[in-house]
């Protein structure tokens, strides 16, 4: 899943000295290698919802939406937290707490039927 990041990365790496290479960490970046501005993202965004004929949601949605569908598909939250970069668990488990009841099932039931079977 990374390895398309991972080959742009390279490219990047590859480019040298030209205007594509960023002299920053970042992967996503403008043609002269300068972080991309926020408006500009987003702006960029709701082109693409648009033009896909897709409702206009907040790039933040995805974000909260990603981390729900990892903590409801049993995802550990340690690994979430981490790429949502919060400071604790405990933050992203109060954050998402919603998402628990449904797993708490889940989780007796795995338990269930490994004692049942």
């Amino acid at each position: 899943m990374l390895d398309p990041l991972q080959t742009l990365r390279e490219e990047q790496v590859a480019c040298g000295e030209g205007n594509c290479c960023p002299a920053n960490e970042l992967i996503f970046v403008t043609d002269s290698g300068m972080p991309l501005r926020q408006k500009v993202v987003k702006r960029g965004f709701r082109k693409l919802l648009a033009k896909a004929r897709i409702r206009s949601v907040r790039l933040y949605d995805l974000r909260h939406t990603a981390a729900t569908l990892g903590i409801a598909a049993g995802v550990s939250v340690k690994i979430i937290s981490d790429q949502l970069g919060h400071a604790s668990i405990s933050f992203t488990l109060e954050r998402y707490s919603h998402v628990l009841p449904s797993i708490q099932d889940e989780a007796a039931a795995k338990v269930e039927r490994l004692l049942v079977a």
